[in-house]
């Protein structure tokens, strides 16, 4: 005698398509209902995982392709084709999901707690005992500054960049890192730049062609220098492979070269601040929001790749 008892019997769908597999032919009844689940409703071993990665711009054969097995960056450029003579593997951006969501999270822990120092900061001026009425009515004024640069600092939004290591004349695929993929990844290959770009308190913020063996000094001059609302002090290059290099830094990493004297590669803006209105928290908001801006804390996300 029948019941009303649910049996569930799996099959292997791929089997019975592509292979023909008799033994996964079942035979149906009145009744009986076939589910098909997909990777989002069962997760399945990575191995077995699709994954889909954009390769755009300077590829032999760009596009979006399924990553094959065990088939690293490297390798899927290979079967792309390779690179094109054109390329400038310096300047490019790999983007990973994972990477921009934990991007994210560390600016908006960094958001929260300079609110929090910051509201600190102004409780501690408004109860103190020897603020006058002045200092009071500057601390309100700061405290409106400071709002804004917060809320302009909850609007950033993380890219997922993973900053590559590449030297300014890499060329082929074989420079490329053996990095697994995940889905979702893509990789972009600008062609070779011809200019560099200088912005900031400089007299004529303008892009200027590259040339090979001009220094950082050089393209400043082409800008007119520095203005009287320079903050020289902190100026800083922005590399085409997303690193950032400080004045401060280029002392001891370049082998004791001055800033000037430092070498810039094609696509790199020198970044010339402008001064503080004055040294507090404030400095602090500026500094970060211009790496947020540009970066999106993409050195942090190298960890995803460990």
């Amino acid at each position: 005698m029948g019941t009303l008892k649910t049996v569930l019997l799996p099959f292997d769908l791929g089997k019975l398509v592509l292979q023909h597999d008799a033994s996964q032919d079942l035979e149906l009844e009145a009744g009986d209902v076939v589910s098909i689940f997909s990777e989002a409703d069962i997760r399945v071993p990575v191995a077995h995982q699709t994954k889909t990665v954009t390769l755009d711009g300077e590829f032999a054969h760009a596009g979006v392709y399924t990553v094959l097995p065990g088939e690293t960056l490297r390798d899927l450029v290979k079967r792309a084709g390779g690179l094109t003579s054109n390329a400038y593997l310096f300047g490019s951006e790999f983007t990973r999901e994972s990477a921009r969501a934990l991007q994210q999270a560390r600016i908006d822990e960094y958001v929260q707690s300079l609110d929090m120092q910051i509201e600190r900061g102004n409780l501690a001026t408004i109860s103190s005992s020897v603020s006058s009425a002045q200092d009071l009515t500057s601390a309100a004024s700061a405290q409106n500054s400071e709002q804004a640069l917060l809320a302009s600092l909850r609007q950033i939004r993380a890219t997922g960049r993973i900053v590559l290591t590449f030297t300014p004349e890499a060329s082929s695929a074989s420079s490329i890192p053996n990095i697994p993929m995940e889905d979702g990844d893509r990789f972009v290959v600008p062609p070779l730049p011809a200019t560099v770009n200088v912005v900031g308190a400089v007299y004529d913020q303008n892009s200027f062609l590259y040339a090979s063996g001009k220094k950082a000094g050089t393209y400043l001059q082409l800008a007119g220098g520095s203005n009287r609302d320079a903050d020289w002090r902190h100026e800083f290059i922005i590399r085409a492979d997303g690193e950032v290099v400080s004045r401060a830094k280029g002392e001891t990493v370049w082998g004791g070269g001055e800033f000037n004297n430092l070498r810039v590669n094609p696509g790199d803006t020198i970044v010339v601040p402008e001064k503080s209105l004055r040294p507090s928290a404030l400095r602090s908001v500026i500094d970060w929001s211009q790496v947020f801006s540009q970066f999106a804390l993409g050195a942090a996300a190298v960890n995803v790749l460990k």
